[in-house]
Parts: structure tokens; sequence; C-alpha cells
């Protein structure tokens, strides 16, 4: 039954008049995954540089998750342009003061000077920063711009961005809808961390804990955020029971392997994988696993489509530091992006395999947060 209606889908997402492949867009943070990831098939690739004069102003990313020098920057450019592959900077700080501006025009101009192909912005001080510089660059609205319809997207057009990329919170035929009506490159996110909130309205920044609590959160969770916590819930309409522990906020991984054909029809340019702050093994090998369907898609060929997805969903690692496959833990929570509203994973148990896999995981981070403070390092 689901692979005849996945024919369907794919019969008629590929037919004579289809939509040209978007491009990949691959997060990196260093020299070495804008290799490999190039190597794995990426036609642009993404990241943030450290500004040395805010180095330690965090807000929706740290240090960790960016390019740690300009001259590293400039070295990746090099090495992208000799591939045909075009380089986009982040420049996601709000511009909350005039106390950071400077740092951000010097940021702005070194990041131009290096020969980076695009700029994403989140915030419209920065944009009019950049409007009132002599800088020539394509520009991307992030999706801190929160785009979710025709008219959002065609107030940022004028307002000089090259392409938007779209609200995580949209389905397929709003997609395909606002490509229809627009007038400018579209993205969608297609792998990676979800977010249940919209974006631009979301305050939980991602490193809001004191150090010690999300050491021990992550060690205990893999959690790096307020938005992947476990919370307790609770009935207050009778005795006060707790009903049970759920990341209510959801905001964790996302697929979109099985809704690629889907995708292409709506007709968006680009396709972006979350990740910049995740190693360099699964920024490779999830650029890998969409460059080699999406090249299947564009050849026609079905049912070897069929055979390296279903491959993929057995066996390719659904997150960082985890040891649980696509199938195990996205797939059998039915976690797809571009899902419609209320389809909410938690409420799909885990199966027996990756339940005991979860257990074992925890007992394994467990015994090593044990170990730690025996040691006696602080957490």
């Amino acid at each position: 039954m689901w692979w005849g209606i996945f024919d369907m889908v794919c019969l008629t997402a590929l037919d004579k008049k289809r939509n040209p492949i978007p491009k990949i867009l691959s997060p990196i943070r260093s020299f070495e995954a804008g290799i490999r990831v190039i190597k794995a098939g990426a036609d642009q690739i993404y990241c943030g540089v450290t500004i040395p004069e805010i180095k330690n102003f965090v807000l929706y990313r740290g240090s960790a998750h960016e390019v740690p020098t300009y001259e590293e920057l400039e070295r990746i450019v090099k090495y992208a342009h000799s591939n045909s592959v075009e380089v986009v900077v982040t420049i996601n700080q709000p511009h909350m003061t005039h106390l950071i501006e400077k740092p951000i025009q010097n940021h702005i101009r070194s990041c131009v000077d290096k020969g980076v192909d695009a700029l994403i912005v989140g915030d419209f001080g920065v944009l009019s920063v950049i409007k009132n510089m002599p800088v020539k660059v394509p520009l991307y609205a992030s999706t801190y711009m929160a785009s979710l319809n025709c008219e959002a997207v065609d107030f940022l057009r004028k307002q000089g961005f090259n392409r938007v990329i779209l609200e995580r919170n949209l389905t397929i035929p709003e997609i395909s809808k606002i490509v229809q009506h627009s007038n400018i490159e579209l993205e969608v996110f297609i792998h990676g961390g979800g977010c249940s909130n919209i974006n631009s309205s979301c305050y939980l920044y991602h490193y809001s804990f004191p150090e010690k609590e999300h050491f021990a959160l992550l060690m205990k969770e893999n959690i790096c955020s307020p938005c992947t916590i476990h919370y307790e819930v609770y009935n207050l309409d009778k005795t006060g029971e707790k009903l049970e522990s759920i990341p209510i906020m959801d905001a964790l991984q996302y697929c979109s392997l099985c809704k690629l054909p889907e995708l292409v029809k709506a007709g968006v340019t680009g396709f972006k994988i979350e990740g910049r702050g995740n190693p360099i093994e699964y920024q490779e090998s999830t650029t890998r696993a969409y460059r080699e369907l999406l090249d299947l898609l564009s050849q026609d060929r079905m049912e070897k489509f069929k055979e390296k997805l279903e491959l993929y969903r057995r066996n390719l690692i659904a997150m960082p530091s985890t040891i649980w496959s696509l199938k195990e833990f996205l797939c059998e929570q039915k976690r797809c992006y571009y899902s419609p509203f209320l389809h909410t994973p938690y409420r799909f148990p885990l199966s027996w395999q990756a339940s005991t896999k979860s257990k074992f995981k925890a007992w394994i981070t467990k015994s090593m947060a044990n170990k730690i403070r025996s040691s006696g390092q602080t957490i």
C-alpha cells in the first residue's frame, strides 16, 4: 500500500514538465568539513564565521558552530570555487545595539572580501547595515524572517533579498502555492533539527543553561536546548496525577528522504540541511544520502531510488552521537518535515528494538557521567 502511493507520487512528480533538481545547501564549520561535503555532492555550503570583537555574544549559535577565522573562510572559498561550489555565510546576529554595529560591519566586509557568494540575513537591523555599506552580494532571507505565505515572501523580495528560506512549519501544498505565486528563489529545510515554534518568535536560546546543568543534560539525553527537554505533564483537573514525560516542545530531528519527489515537484530552488554544529561525519553522510537520491530522481531511476531509500532508512544514523537508524528513530515516530499540523511525533512510541537501544544508550551515558564524577572532575 505504502509503495503504491509512493509510486503514484513519483510518477506525478517526475513527468515531462518536471522542475529542475534543487541545489543542496550543506552545513560546515571547518575547511575539512568543506572538502568532505563538497566531495559528497553539495552544490552550496553554508557556515557561520566567528566575529573577533563579539565572539562571546551568543544567542542562536556559539563559536563552536562557526568557522574560527577569516583565513580559514578564505581557504574554504578557494577550494569551493575550484569545484564550482558556492559559499554562503550566515549573518544571523540581531542588531540589538549600536555597540555591535561596527563589529558587524567589519565582519560583513571581511566575509565579502574573502569572496563569499551570498549572505544569509535574519534581522532587518543587519539588513539596514548591509544596505548602507558599499558591498554587492546576494542576500538570502533566513528562516528567522518567518516567511509563511506569498505576501511575506514578496515583502522580503522588495526589501532586496534574492532568496527566501521558508519557515519549517509549512506543508508541501503550501510551499507549492508560495512557489507558484512568487518571483524569487525559495529554499526549504530537508533534514536536521526541527522547531516546534515559529523561528522568529523563539526566545529559548541554545545556550541558556548554566554550564553544569547543560553538560548533565547533554550527557543524559543528548539535549542542547530547552526545547528538547522531556517535560512532565500533569492532569490538573483531577488529582494532579502525572500523565507522562514527553518532549512536548518537540524540537528534535526530522527528515525528508521519503518526501523528495513531492518537494522536487513543489519547484523550490534549494534544499537546506541543518547542522552547522554537528560532526563532520554527519554533515558528509547526510549530504551524500540526499545527493544520491536526488541524482536517481533526476535520471528517472525510480526502482533504484526506492532500493536506495530503503537502504538509507535502515542504515543511516538518525542524528549525531546516537545509535538509532532513521527507520527506528525518525520513520517509526513519523518525524517528517512538512507533515500536517498536529502530527505530533511523540504520540508514536518507539519500537521494542529502538526502545532497547535508547535504554542502553542512557545506561552508557550515565556510566560515563559517573566515571567523570568519580575521577574528581567537575561537570
